[in-house]
């Protein structure tokens, strides 16, 4: 299984948003920071791109794609200047739905992706705040270019079982713009990222990830890895950010997180499958990493 996929999927909390909408300047459109990642697309026009903090906007052009991390509010527009109503309101006001042909519109592609924050992966802790790819750099990468084709299908058809099918468009178009944009950085510069391009490292975090329930040591992790036990734990946590048996410890927590939001199982079952023999041991890890018992988790914090 491939590293960044089952940290995403791990971490992703609810349903996707989807959808695309038409703008006819001057408008301007915020998003207030949140919880949720945020996805857009530049289907047709170019607009400005503002960070709250940043003083300069960016500009986007016609299949420009950016990702903007948690928590960062954002504006887009055109002109840069231009007045900013909340995003919602904009979506819903028929003065913005305009004709696509129009010289003086933009047609945007927006996406939302909500990540569990309670006890963030190293991954999601340390995306940058912006990830902005251009159309040029989307065209070179086919998989990528076509999983935003399928998810505009999407966003513009809403057929049945759309919310379904858009989850999981999703899901596969950030894998692929991650992988995109790791491949723009320069060696050593993408954090935890960079380990997934260390071969022997990210054997490992796949080994972690594929069998979560067997009683890994560090000696036993780096005889995997094919390397001394101070060269492999001096590696893992300089590249992924923490010693092997933290990250062990954080990916059991991950998965009986989501066992927790989205499964029926007994609190026991879900022990055993991550690797702890008993109910109160896996409690007392769970309670530790996400600061609530895993019974309160289940029951949304109450």
């Amino acid at each position: 299984m491939d590293a960044m996929a089952d940290v995403l999927g791990s971490y992703r909390t609810g349903s996707a948003f989807l959808g695309t909408v038409v703008l006819r300047c001057p408008w301007g459109i915020g998003v207030d920071p949140q919880r949720d990642s945020a996805l857009h697309v530049v289907l047709a026009g170019h607009c400005w791109l503002r960070l709250a903090g940043r003083d300069e906007p960016v500009r986007l052009s016609p299949g420009d794609v950016v990702l903007v991390a948690s928590g960062i509010g954002h504006a887009l527009s055109d002109p840069p200047d231009a007045s900013i109503v909340p995003i919602r309101a904009a979506l819903s006001a028929a003065p913005y739905q305009q004709a696509v042909s129009a010289p003086d519109t933009t047609t945007l592609l927006c996406a939302k992706y909500q990540l569990d924050e309670a006890a963030p992966h190293p991954m999601v802790s340390l995306m940058p705040p912006l990830i902005h790819l251009t159309a040029q750099q989307v065209e070179a990468n086919e998989p990528l270019r076509l999983a935003l084709q399928l998810l505009r299908v999407e966003a513009e058809g809403r057929r049945s079982g759309a919310d379904l099918i858009a989850s999981r468009l999703l899901d596969s178009a950030l894998v692929l713009l991650l992988r995109a944009w790791m491949d723009t950085q320069p060696a050593g510069a993408a954090d935890w990222f960079g380990a997934l391009s260390d071969p022997s490292i990210a054997r490992i975090l796949r080994l972690i990830h594929e069998q979560p329930q067997d009683a890994w040591t560090v000696a036993a992790l780096a005889d995997r890895a094919l390397l001394s036990r101070a060269t492999f734990a001096r590696r893992f946590t300089q590249l992924v950010g923490e010693p092997p048996l933290a990250y062990v410890t954080r990916w059991r927590m991950s998965l009986a997180a989501k066992a927790l939001r989205e499964t029926g199982h007994s609190i026991d079952e879900i022990a055993r499958a991550v690797g702890y023999e008993s109910g109160p041991a896996f409690s007392k890890a769970f309670s530790r990493v996400f600061g609530q018992s895993p019974g309160r988790y289940r029951n949304g914090g109450s």
